[in-house]
């Protein structure tokens, strides 16, 4: 019997440590009921309160009518608010984005990354 509760409390370890580094945390990105698009937040205070890991999904939810996402390419091309070449621009209102490597990703919203700063850049670990 313990043998038997033994590998089973191993088995259900290794599923939840798997299931975590698999899945990632779901992060709602905005503190305005985690809204991507209100132009008085500040985004980059939003992402310092947070910590991002390989798997983690980004979740945008905004007016697809007036805002979008853009994955910049690179850190000038963010500062710049340069929506080209990017890594990916989403607009569907709902965007669910998987971090899938360590690394810095830049994101803003083409329409209004100036004057309204609608962006943040994270480090992922």
């Amino acid at each position: 019997m313990a043998r038997y509760s033994t590998a089973y409390v191993g088995l259900t370890m290794a599923f939840f440590v798997f299931s975590s580094m698999v899945l990632g945390a779901e992060i709602w990105v905005g503190t305005s009921d985690n809204y991507w698009g209100s132009f008085d937040e500040d985004y980059m205070a939003w992402a310092a309160t947070k910590t991002f890991h390989v798997g983690d999904v980004l979740v945008f939810s905004y007016d697809a009518n007036i805002h979008n996402v853009v994955v910049a390419a690179t850190g000038d091309l963010y500062e710049q608010c340069n929506p080209n070449p990017n890594l990916g621009v989403y607009q569907s209102g709902i965007d669910m984005l998987t971090l899938p490597v360590a690394g810095t990703y830049y994101f803003f919203c083409s329409y209004h990354c100036h004057p309204f700063a609608m962006k943040f850049y994270i480090n992922v670990t």
